[in-house]
């Protein structure tokens, strides 16, 4: 069976790839329903290939043929992106200065992470050697009072003050930090391809007892 398609194969890669904060997925069509043997025919340019369902954010917004040469990859790019969603990426330690779980109110109090290296896993997937690197690119501090602020930083420890915050009344506050992620992988020894997509992987409760601080009178 052969079918017209909605979409050109080159105008779905260039938006897929375009980097638009959208997520593009193709699915390839099944002719016959329920464990699919028979996949529907196309041609594109003169070029065989197979038609996939086009999915923007989720929702199906047409078809596209895909060539005969391409729907290994294409296919293979979209269990990638599964397998970097389903790791369990680890949250990154979060550092309060001063220390031992108590700050001044109205001092500069300062936050960092010393986890901002890139972590590679090595999958097998389709029977394809693998390996899936998360990249941090941003991090999001939850002051616990009512604010946060997000950086592409991961903090300095004192005295290079980055990433630091004043609060303005005394009490009990619950910080974290969130690590957000970027990917990309290769297959064999080829070369590195990006993911497209990122997720944030929330970092643990720590909590911060803010606190005045008294003059006291010494007598001499």
């Amino acid at each position: 069976m052969s079918a017209e398609c909605q979409w050109a194969y080159v105008d779905y890669t260039a938006s897929a790839g375009s980097g638009d904060g959208h997520t593009w997925v193709v699915s390839i069509q099944c002719d016959n329903g329920g464990i699919c043997t028979e996949y529907v025919e196309c041609e594109e340019g003169g070029q065989e290939g197979y038609i996939h369902d086009v999915y923007l954010d989720g929702t199906d917004v047409g078809d596209v043929c895909v060539p005969d040469n391409a729907v290994q990859e294409v296919d293979l790019a979209k269990l990638i992106l599964r397998e970097f969603k389903r790791i369990a990426w680890p949250s990154s330690e979060l550092v309060v200065q001063p220390r031992g779980g108590r700050t001044l109110v109205n001092f500069e109090t300062n936050f960092f992470t010393p986890d901002h290296r890139s972590i590679d896993q090595s999958v097998t997937v389709a029977g394809q050697s693998v390996v899936i690197r998360a990249v941090p690119v941003s991090y999001t501090y939850y002051f616990g009072d009512d604010t946060s602020t997000t950086s592409a930083s991961p903090g300095s420890p004192h005295p290079d003050l980055e990433i630091t915050h004043q609060y303005e009344r005394t009490g009990d506050v619950v910080v974290r930090v969130d690590t957000t992620y970027a990917g990309e992988y290769r297959i064999g020894q080829g070369e590195w391809t990006a993911i497209g997509e990122t997720l944030t992987v929330e970092g643990a409760d720590q909590e911060l007892e803010v606190v005045e601080a008294l003059p006291q009178l010494v007598l001499e």
